[in-house]
């Protein structure tokens, strides 16, 4: 916005087609308010009307409203990746539907300028310990991930596992034989086996990380820009439920105003994508708001959900992530 400054007003430069009642809402005036304070202070040529508004370049603004709206506003359309120390914990919930299944943890992020690490805490199954076999076993394989040690490209995406051998390591001379001495059966052996060959180089099993909802969307590219604060990509979600992954043509808008909680408001939007097996059916959704802090551009927080169709049976996954 270019602007003229005077004891009494700003000089704002109008983009594209001017919208009263939206403008003046923007400044907490009436479009009354704002027509006729334009008027006090416009040539004759810049006259506007409360019933026919015409094309002008600039409107005039109270000075003192100009100040505030102007506090509330991103300088910036580009999100930048967040390179300072931090040492962050959060809260992570996420349900999945038609199962009427939850879990949640927390899980605790230090960054440095170089890798983020991660050691994610006990998780729960409807607000209960972990009781059933395969999921214990689960459990504490996971549990030699941690510490996990990510390095991210510029854009905040997940680049790779610093230490990976560290973990390999692990594994193999502790929770592998361990577990595999403890769980006894076909079922058991063969979760193991596939587990045995992920840890042997977890750089090479990326794509594990993107079937977890946390790693995608902790993980997910979004310090870039903006251009006008919008930006047009695909997402894709896995769905457990379905063993597959589902493809959403999808809208980042990145807010122009900062969030009550004074946050930058990133908007995320999609609808599952055509194929031959949901031409002409109802198709999944995709909703996700990210809120970052306002000078750090840290995640602060996680909230939405995305859907998809098999058989006329909708599956939904609700995601919510808080820093504590």
């Amino acid at each position: 916005m270019k602007n003229a400054v005077t004891k009494e007003y700003k000089k704002v430069k109008v983009e594209g087609i001017l919208n009263l009642k939206e403008l003046s809402g923007e400044y907490e005036m009436t479009p009354e308010e704002l027509v006729g304070f334009h008027n006090h202070y416009c040539s004759i040529q810049e006259l506007l009307t409360l019933s026919l508004p015409k094309y002008v370049e600039y409107l005039y603004i109270p000075s003192d409203k100009f100040e505030i709206r102007d506090r509330k506003l991103l300088k910036s359309a580009t999100l930048d990746l967040p390179t300072q120390l931090s040492e962050k914990v959060y809260g992570v919930i996420i349900k999945f539907l038609p199962k009427n299944l939850q879990i949640h943890y927390k899980i605790k992020v230090k960054r440095t300028p170089t890798y983020i690490e991660l050691v994610k805490e006990k998780t729960y199954v409807n607000n209960q310990g972990i009781d059933k076999i395969i999921e214990q076993l689960f459990e504490k394989a996971e549990q030699v991930l941690y510490p996990l040690q990510i390095s991210v490209k510029n854009n905040g995406g997940l680049d790779r596992i610093i230490n990976h051998e560290q973990i390999s390591h692990r594994w193999k001379l502790d929770c592998f034989p361990k577990l595999k001495e403890y769980y006894q059966s076909e079922t058991t052996d063969q979760i193991l086996k596939q587990m045995d060959q992920a840890y042997a180089d977890l750089n090479r099993k990326k794509d594990l990380f993107d079937r977890n909802l946390f790693y995608k969307l902790f993980f997910l590219p979004v310090y870039k820009g903006y251009p006008r604060f919008m930006k047009k990509d695909f997402l894709k979600i896995y769905f457990s439920g379905l063993s597959q992954q589902t493809g959403y043509e999808t809208q980042f808008e990145l807010s122009r105003e900062y969030t009550r909680g004074n946050k930058i408001a990133l908007k995320i939007t999609g609808t599952e994508e055509d194929n031959p097996f949901n031409r002409n059916k109802v198709k999944g959704q995709l909703n996700f708001l990210y809120k970052f802090h306002r000078e750090t551009r840290e995640l602060f927080s996680v909230t939405g959900y995305c859907s998809a169709f098999e058989k006329d049976v909708e599956y939904i996954i609700d995601f919510q992530l808080y820093e504590q």
